[in-house]
């Protein structure tokens, strides 16, 4: 890169970073005076920056994961460590839950009408629970439709959307259907002018 690029890429970028905030007027005035690409080689060199500073995104991002790498480890080292102290931590909770569940079924033995038995530290509980219904899908299904139960069943309903375009034709921003001629309500034709992108040749 000449003096001369590497000078024009300060101004640009000076005046890029100094705009914002500016008033609307202000702003205005600035953008007359920004610089504006007029030529190929203008153009040409802009590509190039936008190639130069996503190349040195893929490298923040790269330094990034090189820094991360050892964090993750060291991570997952702590992570196995908590996994494994709680493991056993379950298995002795689940031993006192056990022993406890036997106790208390005792206790019901003892008073059927047992609800809540109090400790210090706690209470053993006795809820009664509502049945769980156990569902059979198709089933269900086929039992219902045989008995006329239509009530019952949920119908999801969408419009099939690659086979609407085939059936219609535009005219202006509304849908015609080719078929009755009606015009279809619920859908509109919104036209858009050509998509605009920039593709920057990779560097070597």
């Amino acid at each position: 890169m000449s003096m001369f690029e590497d000078q024009e890429t300060c101004r640009i970028y000076s005046e890029f970073h100094m705009n914002h905030g500016k008033t609307s007027e202000d702003k205005q005035d600035a953008d007359q005076e920004r610089f504006r690409i007029e030529n190929d080689g203008q153009a040409d060199w802009a590509l190039e920056k936008i190639r130069d500073l996503k190349e040195k995104q893929k490298e923040n991002e790269e330094l990034a994961e090189e820094r991360k790498a050892p964090l993750e480890k060291k991570i997952a080292k702590i992570e196995a460590w908590q996994d494994q102290q709680n493991e056993k931590l379950q298995d002795n909770i689940e031993y006192f839950e056990g022993i406890l569940t036997e106790y208390a079924m005792k206790l019901k033995e003892d008073d059927e009408d047992l609800k809540t038995h109090s400790l210090p530290f706690g209470k053993l509980r006795f809820r009664k629970q509502r049945p769980k219904w156990k569902y059979h899908e198709s089933m269900l299904l086929n039992s219902l439709k045989k008995a006329g139960r239509d009530d019952l069943i949920k119908i999801k309903e969408s419009v099939d959307k690659r086979e609407l375009k085939k059936q219609v034709d535009v005219a202006g921003s509304q849908v015609v259907d080719l078929e009755t001629g009606e015009i279809i309500e619920g859908v509109e034709v919104q036209e858009r002018g050509e998509k605009f992108s920039i593709d920057v040749e990779e560097g070597d």
